[in-house]
């Protein structure tokens, strides 16, 4: 009932809210110039079909439409330095790791404790992955906004960096050791 796309000129940007509204400005204002600009890379979960925005419709989202903005996230290149990294992955690399930044992650307010946002960060991890089988990558490394985001990242395998416990990463290699999405 959902798909996940890159962000187009079509998507419903003004009709998002999270309930945070830096994510929401940021998805209004800045999200399609830094894909324009390749600084970064936004995806929208929107509605399958027809039928999935008649679901949503009868379930009280009189609002929704094909166009629809369900959440979004944002990938972008990034090192990192190995002196942020958790000792225990520190180790494996050099100075400067090569990772995959999560720069944003917002669910639409309504849909919030549903499972999107776990269904958002797989569809990352994912494409994170088939990224880094092209261009190097380490892992993932995200910037929580708050100590519930930082938990939510931790219960699917981020660890906390060594001087900020809102500074998460997931490593990317041996895939095996990666929690599946």
């Amino acid at each position: 009932m959902i798909k996940v796309q890159p962000l187009a000129g079509n998507h419903d940007r003004n009709g998002f809210d999270c309930g945070v509204e830096i994510l929401d400005r940021w998805l209004r204002q800045t999200a399609k110039q830094h894909q324009e600009r390749g600084i970064s890379r936004t995806f929208v979960a929107i509605p399958a079909s027809t039928e999935a925005v008649e679901f949503y419709r009868a379930c009280g989202y009189g609002d929704m439409e094909e166009s629809s903005i369900l959440g979004y996230y944002a990938l972008a290149s990034a090192f990192v330095l190995v002196e942020d990294l958790a000792w225990e992955v520190a180790k494996r690399y050099p100075r400067r790791v090569p990772v995959t930044r999560l720069g944003r992650l917002a669910a639409r307010v309504e849909l919030k404790g549903q499972g999107l946002g776990g269904f958002l960060l797989a569809d990352a991890i994912t494409r994170s992955r088939n990224a880094a089988l092209s261009v190097g990558s380490a892992g993932i490394f995200v910037d929580a906004k708050d100590d519930n985001a930082a938990r939510f990242y931790r219960q699917y395998g981020f660890s906390a960096c060594r001087e900020d416990p809102r500074k998460l990463y997931l490593p990317m290699w041996p895939m095996e050791s990666i929690p599946s999405p």
